[in-house]
């Protein structure tokens, strides 16, 4: 018989690299820009292992720990940037800070500081709508490309603004390592905002196993974020909020693939450890005495899934927590998910109202929302304004990205009646 192949053999070392890349890319840049505050150098250093693991991995196979490799590489390359001539006419070299720093060989042992760094992004001398695009980047490891998406932004526009920020880190000789308590409270919605947009970014192309990858990641750092934070009620928020959508990752496709909505998933197949933490940091939330966005988020997370283990939503609440989340963080997809809210308590001709009552707050951007069409699409079925269905249906699949779910789509549009076509 055959002996199995080894799984990280079995990768080709180009892949490999790129997998290691994403889901360490924090860490790394984490304990390489501590040293001197220059994320720029730390990315270009990493940028540079990871072509040098392209080349290498293909002639000698991949390490057995790929994260420290590249570290150690990572490191090498801007400890010659350190020694050169250029950085010792700027700067004295200190051989306690840019020779001690070293990595156990196993993988598990890279000390993670990406909280640290998250605190350095935050800095009050960054502009603020800033923090987030250089949390993003510098900590989740993610392009720039994939940050203009998410945040709806041109990407030359968030390269710039990238280039900009880092420089001003590295000019100000902002101070890495963890703020004291009360620099961190005022840096915790920045570093909030910029671990769930993370994850809002990645949440339609996750695995359906919600330990892996981004998600993976952005579960770990809220968990970490409460242990040094246990008394802010919207850091549990947050941890609730990643942990409780998170938990239901695996119910989103059926086992061939198709999409399937929250409300006709079997709640047997969400996460119940991701599922028990979500519930529990939602507890410490209302023990806080203290509820904000994320934990408004996070409890209207909880009913909807109590409804679907129920067979029966409490919708009046549902829309008192939305009008609370809307009084105190106005949002485009909060105000699209209460006129759902409102079509189920009040019909569908009331959700649409609603619906068209957006176009006024956000101008511009109601036309491209992909779940502003779906909604609309699915109220207007109900409404039985087939032909008018069909054209929202078209806009919908039009603005969607998920190919599960654009199927889905597509098959509610062939429901329709085929004279209206």
């Amino acid at each position: 018989m055959t002996e199995p192949t080894d799984p990280i053999d079995a990768i080709d070392p180009i892949e490999q690299a790129m997998v290691v890349s994403q889901d360490g890319w924090g860490r790394i840049i984490a304990l390489i820009a501590v040293t001197d505050g220059d994320l720029a150098g730390a990315e270009d250093a990493l940028s540079s292992a990871l072509e040098s693991a392209v080349r290498v991995w293909q002639e000698q196979g991949v390490p057995d720990n790929p994260e420290g490799w590249l570290y150690r590489v990572a490191l090498n390359a801007r400890r010659d940037v350190w020694k050169s001539a250029a950085a010792r006419t700027s700067a004295a070299l200190d051989p306690e800070v840019h020779e001690a720093t070293d990595v156990s060989p196993e993988p598990d042992a890279l000390p993670d500081r990406r909280l640290e760094l998250l605190g350095a992004c935050a800095h009050p001398d960054i502009d603020p709508g800033v923090r987030p695009l250089l949390m993003l980047s510098a900590v989740m490891g993610m392009t720039g490309k994939q940050i203009a998406a998410g945040m709806a932004l041109p990407a030359a526009t968030v390269a710039a603004r990238l280039t900009r920020a880092k420089k001003r880190i590295a000019s100000l000789g902002i101070g890495f390592g963890l703020p004291d308590p009360s620099e961190l409270e005022a840096r915790l919605p920045s570093i909030h905002e910029a671990i769930y947009g993370a994850f809002a970014i990645d949440w339609v192309h996750a695995a359906s196993e919600p330990r892996d990858g981004t998600i993976g990641e952005t579960l770990y750092l809220s968990r970490l974020l409460t242990e040094l934070c246990p008394s802010d009620g919207e850091t549990h928020g947050l941890a609730a909020l990643i942990h409780l959508s998170a938990a239901r990752f695996p119910a989103r496709r059926s086992r061939s693939g198709v999409f399937v909505p929250l409300g006709e998933q079997d709640p047997d197949d969400w996460d119940a450890t991701l599922t028990a933490r979500g519930e529990h940091h939602l507890r410490r939330v209302h023990s806080s005495g203290e509820i904000g966005r994320y934990g408004l988020q996070a409890a209207i997370q909880i009913l909807h899934m109590s409804g679907v283990r129920s067979g029966s939503t409490d919708w009046p609440m549902l829309l008192r927590l939305h009008d609370d989340l809307e009084e105190i963080a106005p949002s485009l997809g909060g105000a699209v998910s209460r006129a759902a809210v409102i079509a189920e308590i009040d019909g569908p001709e009331a959700g649409l109202g609603e619906l068209d009552g957006l176009s006024g707050s956000f101008t511009g951007r109601l036309a491209a929302f992909q779940p502003a069409w779906a909604l609309r699409a699915h109220l207007l079925t109900r409404s039985k304004r087939t032909q008018e269905a069909h054209l929202a249906y078209r806009r919908a699949i039009e603005l969607t990205t998920d190919p599960a779910e654009r199927a889905y789509l597509e098959a509610q549009s062939q429901l329709l009646a085929p004279h209206s076509h």
